[in-house]
């Protein structure tokens, strides 16, 4: 603010409250309205005894609220007035409008118990030690120019962005091979609902299972799972043995179990008891009413004209299966494997685990 002439010195100048004068007394308590009053130092006060302007540190001497004079004061001395300078300020309160921000230090300390209010912009950072509570009337407003750009940290270090995509919503980890996690609460427990596995390329993981097209358990899928298991094959209960390069699958989604396997075998040539398979990844269910349910295919390899083929299925709740020679007049199971035949069978079932 400009000023014509000098410009006004701006203080808190206030006057002591009357002081009785006790005789052989040189101590007195200052108060303003019956509060003492602490002066910034003897330098600071302007006091008059017996009409005369006393000098500061030589006539009197401050400490904390109490004046001493050099000397008793006697029965008929007054006290005309006591004035307290206090802290000459620069400024007063400024008016409205007059405060902008090139008047401001660059880092400017707020210290509260209470609430900080404004209805403008906060520019750069804002820092706080402990808890921060943003407690507004309306919304919260995140407003970034930067495609929306919202950066998520903790201890200054990022971990996670979201920010405008071509107006899609993007939710990125910035955390190489960090899971992003969706956790709730259920029943008062906490529980991952969802893990995305960004060290395998963001493979999902739904622990609750995928409801589709309802939100029954009919409309449930709560299991996928591939796999590897070792197929064998028995005669007369016991295993035949001598096989070469056998491999067997299996895909297992919900309760339906998918299976297929081959082998050579390279023992000597069997026949007049029945051949089963066994070692089933999962048990069948009790529940099975599949039976034949797939295929196999038994001959001495590629090419070869003499070929059989039948059908093949499991028993319930056992974790072997059966195969059955196709055409008019054959047996009810195989019965017959010659040495170096190979065999394919693939078939699914119906399992409870």
């Amino acid at each position: 603010m400009a000023y014509i002439g000098r410009q006004p010195t701006v203080g808190n100048f206030r006057i002591c409250d009357a002081i009785s004068v006790v005789d052989g007394q040189a101590a007195y308590t200052m108060q303003v309205d019956g509060v003492n009053v602490i002066p910034e130092s003897a330098n600071n006060m302007i006091v008059s005894l017996n009409g005369v302007i006393q000098k500061p540190g030589s006539s009197y001497t401050v400490s904390s609220s109490t004046i001493t004079f050099s000397s008793n004061l006697s029965t008929g001395d007054v006290i005309d007035f006591i004035q307290i300078l206090g802290g000459v300020a620069n400024i007063g309160t400024p008016s409205d409008g007059t405060v902008t921000s090139a008047k401001l230090a660059t880092d400017i300390d707020i210290s509260t118990t209470g609430t900080v209010t404004t209805a403008g912009v906060i520019t750069d950072s804002l820092t706080k030690t402990g808890n921060l509570t943003v407690d507004v009337s309306g919304n919260i407003r995140l407003d970034a120019d930067d495609s929306g750009e919202v950066r998520l940290l903790d201890g200054g270090t990022q971990y996670a962005v979201l920010k405008n995509d071509d107006s899609r919503l993007k939710i990125q980890s910035t955390i190489s091979d960090k899971d992003i996690l969706i956790v709730g609460n259920d029943g008062g427990v906490e529980t991952t609902a969802v893990a995305i596995d960004m060290s395998e390329g963001g493979r999902s993981r739904f622990y609750g299972g995928v409801s589709l097209g309802g939100d029954g358990a009919a409309n449930t899928l709560d299991d996928y799972e591939e796999g590897t298991w070792t197929v064998d094959f028995k005669r007369s209960g016991s295993s035949i043995g001598s096989f070469n390069n056998r491999s067997a699958y299996y895909t297992k989604i919900g309760n339906v179990v998918y299976v297929n396997a081959s082998t050579q075998y390279t023992g000597s040539s069997l026949t007049g008891a029945y051949i089963t398979g066994d070692g089933l990844p999962f048990t069948i269910s009790s529940q099975n009413k599949t039976g034949v349910a797939g295929t196999y295919q038994l001959g001495p390899g590629s090419g070869s004209t003499n070929q059989q083929c039948g059908s093949a299925g499991g028993w319930n709740e056992q974790d072997d299966f059966f195969m059955v020679p196709g055409g008019v007049g054959q047996d009810r199971y195989l019965d017959e494997w010659q040495q170096n035949y190979y065999i394919n069978v693939a078939f699914w079932y119906y399992t409870d685990a």
